[in-house]
């Protein structure tokens, strides 16, 4: 038998032939979706007509730092029609005890509410996919693994903040630093992370959080956030509006890394960075931002703020009933048909 990647990755060799190919296929398959696989489409799907020429071609063939910083411009833009959204939504309950994630405008998100609030609902909806699709899209330009990268951020965060530590607190990790060694400037690198790939993550399935633990996919990273915040208590904080406010700050913390690049790359054209050996001696190839003159440091830094925007929206998602998966290959789906979608 085949697994779920398997088939989606030869699904998308001939995904090409026809947009009623695509429709029927999610419509039958597994209803997971690999992070592989979205990561994949995203790459190979044409870009809007809207999109700048010079950051269409370079996007497609190499990467720049003009490139990267226009894809972080454009999540700039798609988080601030999100929380153009939100200034409609329901104000968050109460931060009390006893109350749980979904119980924040639990009215307004619930499928059953009135025909306005689901038109909002499923605006909201619409941009959190175009915000997933454009994560894996920096991912892209910047040659970043996005399922890796937001492994490596959860195991991090899980030594920031141990559960007998942090349980039902909203301190920030350094409030732990004394017990857990890790401080602004110390112990912050994925760089040596155990987590090396999605194969290297054991999460156990566990009734109360309800979820799926193949963090191959977008549902089973959702378990994985979800189960995160279980443990910790920290459903009653996880309200919609606290968590999409700390969505944008992540966006934020991102571009502060673009933002005083300019749009020149670091080395020089004449520069070979894919030099297959030096001496006789084999080397490893660089991609990326790397092949740019960004350091590994630098990159894995880029890759923990996209980690961090991800695992916000990802809650978001769950916290709101939305299937991020599901809109973002129905977003897809449309701008294969039509370039001016997104």
């Amino acid at each position: 038998p085949h697994s779920i990647v398997d088939v989606l990755g030869t699904y998308y060799t001939l995904s090409h032939l026809s947009p009623l190919l695509h429709t029927l296929f999610f419509t039958m398959a597994d209803p997971r979706t690999s992070f592989a696989s979205l990561q994949q489409q995203i790459a190979s799907t044409p870009k809007s007509n809207n999109t700048r020429d010079d950051d269409r071609q370079c996007s497609s063939v190499s990467t720049t730092v003009a490139s990267a910083r226009n894809e972080i411009f454009r999540l700039g833009a798609y988080a601030g029609s999100m929380c153009t959204s939100f200034l409609s939504v329901p104000n968050d309950r109460s931060n009390s005890s006893n109350a749980s994630s979904n119980d924040a405008s639990n009215s307004f998100w619930a499928a059953s509410s009135s025909s306005s609030s689901s038109q909002l609902r499923d605006e909201v909806a619409t941009q959190l996919g175009m915000i997933f699709i454009q994560l894996f899209t920096i991912c892209n330009v910047c040659d970043i693994d996005l399922c890796t990268s937001v492994l490596k951020k959860v195991e991090l965060n899980g030594r920031k903040y141990p559960v007998e530590l942090c349980k039902g607190k909203s301190g920030k990790y350094t409030n732990y630093s004394s017990q857990t060694g890790i401080t602004k400037s110390e112990g912050q690198s994925t760089i040596d992370s155990p987590i090396k790939d999605n194969s290297d993550v054991d999460v156990s399935r566990n009734d109360e959080d309800g979820g799926e633990e193949d963090t191959t996919t977008v549902e089973g990273i959702t378990f994985l956030i979800r189960h995160f915040a279980n443990e910790r208590l920290w459903n009653r904080f996880h309200t919609p509006r606290n968590i999409a406010l700390a969505l944008l700050g992540e966006v934020g913390e991102l571009a502060e890394l673009f933002q005083w690049s300019g749009d020149v790359d670091k080395t020089d054209e004449s520069n070979d960075n894919t030099a297959e050996s030096v001496g006789g001696n084999p080397v490893a190839k660089q991609s990326g931002l790397m092949t740019i003159g960004w350091t590994e440091e630098e990159v894995d830094k880029v890759g923990q703020e996209v980690a961090d925007v991800t695992i916000y929206l990802i809650r978001l998602a769950d916290i709101c009933h939305v299937s991020l998966a599901k809109n973002a290959v129905r977003l897809l789906e449309e701008r294969g048909a039509n370039t001016d979608v997104l």
